[in-house]
């Protein structure tokens, strides 16, 4: 499960960004509110955060507008499971005005990759602070953004408090921006659920290669049948495959899907063994995707369109 997946970051890793720590105090952290050149607009007081992933500093990138300058410590295509802290990321953090997180067991490399860079100090965020858990194993499941519901009831109005905490003079910008972002994930939601209606109630049934969907499948009415991959990094057993092979014979499975940034061969050896015919690799949940499913919006909207293709 994910509170496992991050302790396979190395000691080396971590131990091996301490030499930047050095550079990067060296400079010292960003004191608050700064201007930016690179922010729209003569003037705007800008914000340096901070996110872990791509999708969270999309999402924080809607709320701030102009006001804030967001990166990402992962990049596109790549997820939290298997990230390793490089050097460029204590730069990043000892620049930051606040640190984006999930929590919940997702990016616990963060707190790491601060405790090394000695950047404690650093005003933090984290999404999943609050929010009622889904279980699996034992372990709560943390991706809770695949619900549209869970970021327009806790992503955003934590977001929006914590820019005004900081920038309390961006506070109505950062209310408006808000509510109209709010406005858009729900025109979004709204979509999905109609997309849903072309798929017979008997077909709503999801296997997937990672445990990334409970949310996703709760709020939209899907059975999760099945997942490949308990833990990423670690294959499953020939026992634990064959018993899902059962499974998703007796379920009556019509595909297979799976995440762009893994491998799709273990996808679809599964669905050749259990006689499914259709195996969808494209899908995206901790990364954005390239243009134009390059945000958090789009991102929701093409893994929707491919579901209901492949099962409609």
């Amino acid at each position: 499960m994910v509170g496992r997946r991050a302790s396979r970051l190395g000691l080396t890793s971590v131990l091996g960004l301490v030499a930047v720590v050095v550079v990067a105090a060296a400079c010292g952290p960003s004191t608050g509110a700064s201007t930016s050149a690179g922010a729209p607009g003569s003037g705007t007081t800008s914000l340096d955060v901070v996110a872990t992933t791509t999708v969270f500093a999309d999402i924080v990138r809607n709320v701030g507008g102009d006001r804030v300058a967001v990166t990402s410590i992962i990049p596109p295509g790549a997820g939290p499971e298997d990230y390793e802290p490089r050097p460029d990321d204590a730069r990043k953090i000892a620049d930051a005005d606040l640190i984006v997180s999930n929590g919940v067991g997702l990016d616990d490399f963060i707190d790491r990759l601060i405790n090394a860079t000695g950047e404690g100090d650093v005003p933090r965020l984290v999404l999943g602070t609050g929010i009622p858990t889904i279980s699996e194993g034992g372990e709560p499941n943390p991706h809770f953004w695949l619900d549209p519901s869970l970021v327009v009831d806790h992503y955003l109005p934590a977001i929006a408090a914590r820019l005004s905490d900081l920038d309390p003079a961006g506070a109505v910008t950062y209310a408006t921006n808000r509510d109209a972002y709010t406005t858009r994930i729900r025109a979004m939601d709204a979509a999905n659920k109609a997309k849903i209606a072309s798929i017979p109630p008997s077909d709503r049934k999801l296997v997937t290669f990672h445990d990334a969907f409970p949310y996703f499948a709760a709020h939209y009415g899907f059975e999760l049948v099945g997942v490949i991959l308990a833990n990423v990094g670690q294959e499953p057993s020939a026992s634990d495959l064959a018993a899902l092979v059962q499974k998703v014979k007796s379920a009556g499975v019509h595909a297979v899907f799976s995440e762009a940034q893994f491998n799709p061969e273990l996808a679809r050896a599964l669905a050749e063994e259990a006689g499914v015919k259709q195996v969808v690799t494209t899908l995206y949940n901790d990364t954005v995707g390239p243009p134009p499913n390059d945000t958090y919006l789009t991102m929701m909207e093409w893994n929707m369109s491919e579901i209901v293709k492949a099962l409609g």
